[in-house]
């Protein structure tokens, strides 16, 4: 890979030394002696003295067909006049313009560069990032910005969650590539349900990116979790039973699970109790019962009369 890297000190020294070992061809630029004769000296390269952002110093160079044109000059308008060139003039497949102030960023984007960075604009995004929800979110543009990569985390409250992907209904204009989930890769079919914290890996056009996520975030009505919605599974589940066996009465239903019996509080225990003193009742002298029967007439003995 051809590497042109134009001005730049420390940070030219470092970038060198980390693609000089790759078997990469670099071709070093530089618009001060003193900085070209430390790079020469400390990275054992060839170094061209001249202003990059002109045409004669990058013909001289060889700057034609570079893979990578990395401009490191102090000026935001010297690095973006150089990055112009490289790409207009001498055919850089990617351009990457370093600028101090965040607000030329997007300006130079618009102007043509394919790649922009400020120290200052990552640091602030890498900020909002940690504070809010956007650290749920990344994209990444391919290609020239043909393709566009997002990686999205999943929450509970979104529709798509604890779904199969088959009844997801997908945008036809992206496609899910693959889902991380316990630090593992997960190759997406119809069957795969989406869990929350899944983080999905999206691809679209970036004309489509923010159509996808405003659909992948879209909530659930009242934004119900599963646990609310777990009774009324449970309902419509007695209810089909229902309805199954009065179509079949001769149903079996399956046995009841065996609860384990609930140890019964040990008995109180029962007092003796106290026997009372039996005191004799004084009983009257029962009369013999006088029979109404007449007493049977004796026969009275007859005399002998005496001869």
């Amino acid at each position: 890979m051809k590497i042109v890297i134009a001005g730049g000190d420390s940070k030219a020294e470092y970038i060198i030394k980390s693609f000089k070992d790759k078997k990469n061809e670099l071709v070093v630029i530089n618009p001060s002696v003193t900085v070209a004769e430390r790079l020469k000296k400390a990275c054992f390269v060839k170094v061209y003295h001249g202003e990059p952002w002109s045409r004669i110093t990058l013909e001289q160079a060889d700057a034609f067909d570079a893979d990578v044109f990395i401009s490191l000059c102090e000026r935001d308008t010297d690095n973006y006049a150089t990055s112009l060139m490289a790409k207009r003039m001498f055919n850089a497949k990617k351009t990457i313009c370093v600028v101090d102030n965040p607000n030329n960023v997007e300006v130079f984007k618009k102007l043509g560069l394919d790649a922009v960075i400020s120290s200052t604009y990552l640091l602030s995004q890498s900020i909002m990032s940690e504070s809010s929800v956007e650290s749920l979110t990344k994209t990444l543009s391919l290609d020239d910005n043909r393709v566009t990569v997002i990686e999205k985390v999943v929450l509970t409250k979104y529709a798509i969650c604890y779904k199969p992907i088959k009844d997801i209904r997908f945008p036809k204009y992206a496609s899910i590539a693959a889902i991380y989930r316990n630090y593992q890769i997960i190759i997406p079919n119809g069957s795969i349900v989406i869990e929350p914290k899944d983080t999905l890996v999206m691809v679209t056009a970036p004309n489509n990116a923010k159509s996808l996520l405003k659909y992948v975030e879209t909530e659930r009505v009242g934004a119900l979790s599963r646990e609310l919605l777990q009774p009324l599974r449970e309902q419509v589940e007695e209810a089909s039973k229902a309805r199954a066996k009065k179509k079949d009465p001769k149903a079996i239903e399956p046995a009841p699970k065996e609860e384990t019996p609930s140890p019964k509080p040990s008995p109180k225990p029962v007092e003796a109790p106290v026997a009372k003193p039996v005191t004799k009742k004084e009983t009257k002298p029962t009369e013999a019962p006088v029979s109404k029967e007449k007493p049977a007439k004796k026969d009275k003995p007859t005399a002998k009369k005496a001869k």
